[in-house]
């Protein structure tokens, strides 16, 4: 009896082993994904626009490889990311042909999701009210989950487009010639456009309720961004090898920084603590303190300092600081600048035509729409 006893009694160990090994073994699967999803919270990427090949490159910022590539239209110069990180938009420019349209792309899949042309009623210059084609598309900015602005330099206007509805919902005028980049006032419900041609910058109210104010800042006026916190207005003025500082309503030229050579885009720290200043004729990135307005920094981008330069142009700063990503257009590279040393961390090698970059970080979930 008691070797029956014994034997039950074995039998019903083991099989407790085996349940504990069973649910052990459970635990280690159900554990093992959730430990996985906890380290791949985001997807981050840098956009980058190859305006001589008709293409954006998606490139992990970790391994710094491109791991996309997607057609757009000819002569892409400039894109956004929406706020969401899922959708980023590009400006086509077209090249002999003026550009008209926009492509949206989904930087989750990597894939563009469609074409949108910039079109609207509004009056000719014999008064007569038609359908037209806002051509030359070059400055945007996401102003909301759903809408852009976007310049057109050959319509002088500033357009308000519902990228979901893929319609434009306003075509701001503006007396400048060739109104080129743009940027969001603090307040989101403002925008700020440059005009190389008059040397300008013009402050829009996005609901067209009053005509633009515009102000003189430099020759050949190219380059702005808005400065956080402040609220200043930050203008690159290419031919006048300067950066006018202007008020947070865009009606006054506070400062005047002198710069190196063409300086062509602007871009601010997170914080705004400083301001990189990207001279594309010196071969060369400027770091300004925007707190005192002194020359921090010059970051060389080791190229001959003449027709050769590498002719820096777009500045991509991550959200986090770290590192800042410029477009090098002669070369045909990128520069990886370490934001904490200000040195060239690496050289990217790019597509042809390097220009207009912007950076998407989207957290899961991540489903196809």
């Amino acid at each position: 009896m008691d070797a029956v006893r014994g034997a039950l009694l074995c039998t019903r160990l083991n099989k407790s082993r085996t349940t504990m090994r069973i649910n052990f073994a459970c635990t280690a699967i159900l554990f093992l994904p959730l430990a996985q999803t906890t380290a791949q919270t985001q997807m981050r990427r840098l956009i980058v626009l190859n305006k001589a090949e008709a293409t954006a490159s998606l490139i992990d910022p970790t391994t710094r490889k491109e791991v996309a590539l997607v057609p757009v239209g000819e002569g892409p110069h400039e894109c956004a990311v929406s706020p969401d990180g899922r959708t980023a938009v590009v400006c086509n420019y077209g090249d002999q042909q003026p550009g008209s349209t926009l492509t949206v792309i989904d930087v989750a899949f990597s894939k563009a999701l469609r074409t949108i042309t910039l079109s609207s009623k509004d009056h000719s210059d014999d008064g007569v009210p038609k359908e037209m084609l806002w051509l030359r598309p070059h400055g945007i900015a996401f102003v909301d989950a759903t809408h852009i602005v976007v310049t057109s330099e050959v319509a002088r206007r500033l357009l308000v487009v519902d990228i979901a509805a893929g319609k434009v919902e306003r075509a701001l005028p503006t007396p400048q010639g060739l109104l080129h980049m743009v940027a969001l006032a603090e307040d989101r419900k403002h925008a700020f456009g440059t005009s190389i041609r008059d040397g300008s910058l013009a402050t829009f109210a996005l609901d067209g309720a009053s005509p633009p104010h515009t102000l003189p800042t430099g020759k050949g006026a190219e380059g702005v961004a808005v400065a956080p916190g402040s609220g200043e207005v930050w203008v690159t003025n290419r031919e006048a090898d300067t950066v006018s500082i202007c008020a947070a309503d865009g009606r006054m030229v506070t400062h005047v920084l002198d710069t190196g050579e063409f300086p062509i885009r602007v871009a601010f720290t997170p914080g705004g603590t400083y301001a990189l200043v990207s001279c594309a004729a010196a071969g060369i990135v400027q770091v300004w303190r925007t707190k005192d307005r002194t020359l921090a920094h010059t970051i060389d981008l080791l190229g001959e300092k003449t027709e050769r330069s590498p002719m820096p142009i777009g500045i991509c700063i991550e959200p986090e600081g770290k590192f800042a990503w410029v477009a090098c257009n002669r070369g045909e590279w990128l520069a990886v600048i370490d934001l904490t040393e200000w040195r060239i961390l690496d050289r990217i090698p790019a597509r042809k035509g390097p220009d207009g970059m912007a950076f998407a970080i989207i957290a899961p979930p991540t489903v196809p729409r």
